[in-house]
């Protein structure tokens, strides 16, 4: 995405403020130092909210993966090199730093047919 980011994180309570305020701060200070900027990088703060349900969790995945689909960055969720689905699709090497087996579990138990199922979900056929 050429705007913002979507992350999905499990975290203790009162720890997501620290967190995202050294991961977006750190950000901004690196990319302002190389494209020799100051001030502000990002227009607002993060935004967050709990998932409530497993129709909540599928209704993320499902937006997360065609993001960049919708934003005309790509053709096909698939094709989009910077998102986690691909690896959590088994389309290509996960991200050392992402478990996606909690997606999959919403699939089934056997990983081939519950990975078919997970991309006819998202719609990437």
């Amino acid at each position: 995405m050429t705007t913002h980011y979507h992350l999905l994180l499990d975290v203790g309570a009162n720890v997501l403020q620290a967190g995202m305020q050294q991961l977006n701060g750190n950000y901004a200070r690196a990319f302002n130092v190389c494209h020799g900027r100051s001030g502000h990088l990002f227009g607002d703060r993060y935004y967050a909210v709990r998932v409530e349900s497993d129709q909540h969790m599928l209704a993320l995945l499902r937006y997360f993966a065609r993001n960049p689909v919708e934003a005309g960055l790509c053709a096909k969720p698939s094709d989009w090199y910077w998102g986690s689905y691909r690896g959590c699709a088994d389309i290509g090497q996960e991200f050392p730093f992402v478990d996606s087996s909690m997606f999959r579990a919403y699939f089934g138990t056997r990983r081939e047919s519950g990975v078919d199922e997970l991309r006819a979900f998202v719609g990437d056929a």
